[in-house]
């Protein structure tokens, strides 16, 4: 039997243990079943020509479908399925196969699907970072929004604080004046300390 029968013979076994294993609940299921099948058309088209491009579209598919909570998960399923196919590929081939059969479909498909593996652990990879960077665009842009907002709030709160500082500038210097005319020296030494450090405070 040509690996090409073999693939046949085990085509509806193997969409429906895959199916049943990897994907819960009937209405799950279905939308999964359509996926293997159109994934193992193409698993068959890569091992006839001995071009593994066959299967890109689908991997590619696959490889950048995770949701925003498996990516914040650091949930990579797809490429949890491709490992399980494999093993199930083996194990469907070794129960449903003679030896000499078996390890010539295993010598064709297992190779390609590991390929389909690599790709698509590098498509999640790829779709992990991209999710990473936008995470830390938004991360820089709420820093700079902050640093923003604390610009103003200084601006704000200088500015709000010059007129009462303007005020007790003023009136410690009549006090200092009506204390010098007194002769209290001690008084206006201490009147002098606070418009000193009115001078120091910055107003603008």
């Amino acid at each position: 039997m040509t690996v090409q029968a073999s693939l046949k013979k085990l085509r509806t076994i193997w969409v429906e243990r895959v199916s049943r294993e990897m994907a819960a609940g009937e209405g799950v299921r279905a939308g999964f079943n359509e996926q293997l099948e159109r994934f193992f058309d193409l698993l068959e088209q890569s091992i006839v020509t001995g071009d593994m491009a066959w299967l890109d579209p689908i991997l590619y598919d696959w490889g950048r479908s995770p949701t925003e909570t498996n990516l914040e998960a650091a949930d990579y399923s797809v490429s949890f399925i491709l490992n399980r196919m494999i093993a199930l590929t083996i194990e469907i081939a070794r129960d449903r196969l003679k030896p000499k059969e078996a390890l010539d479909l295993l010598g064709a498909v297992v190779p390609v699907l590991a390929h389909s593996l690599g790709v698509v652990i590098r498509y999640e990879m790829e779709t992990r970072v991209a999710h990473v960077s936008k995470e830390l665009g938004e991360v820089q842009e709420k820093l700079q929004a902050l640093d923003q907002n604390k610009s103003k709030f200084i601006s704000v709160a200088a500015h709000e604080l010059k007129t009462p500082l303007t005020l007790i500038e003023g009136y410690a210097s009549m006090m200092a004046d009506l204390a010098s005319d007194d002769g209290e020296t001690p008084m206006k030494n201490y009147l002098d300390g606070v418009n000193t450090g009115i001078l120091r405070l910055p107003t603008s």
